[in-house]
């Protein structure tokens, strides 16, 4: 058997706790990850195949959120792959809030 992997990302956005909490949970929905967190946490647990990732979504004010995403897997490639796609999907988000 081969060690773990594990790669992250960090990054601050101007958006809201919320929004980016939101974001999380799609990005990782859209790329087929079983997301296994309730909406309330901070963080995001979610598995594939071979692949665990955790989206931390930090409040730094009403406006800004620091958003880290680590990924682990046995498979370099898969822990490397993810956090970067991840991360580069809840950056290009569109997503808004509806009230």
């Amino acid at each position: 058997m081969s060690r773990p992997y594990l790669f992250h990302y960090a990054s601050s956005f101007s958006r809201s706790h919320n929004l980016s909490m939101a974001i999380s949970r799609t990005e990782l929905h859209k790329a087929g990850f079983e997301i296994s967190s309730t909406p309330a946490a901070w963080e995001q647990f979610a598995i594939n195949a071979d692949t665990l990732v955790i989206v931390t979504s930090v409040p730094l004010s009403s406006s800004n959120t620091y958003v880290h995403v680590v990924a682990t897997s046995n498979l370099e490639e898969s822990a490397k792959g993810w956090s970067a796609r991840i991360m580069q999907a809840i950056k290009q988000s569109g997503m808004v809030m509806m009230d």
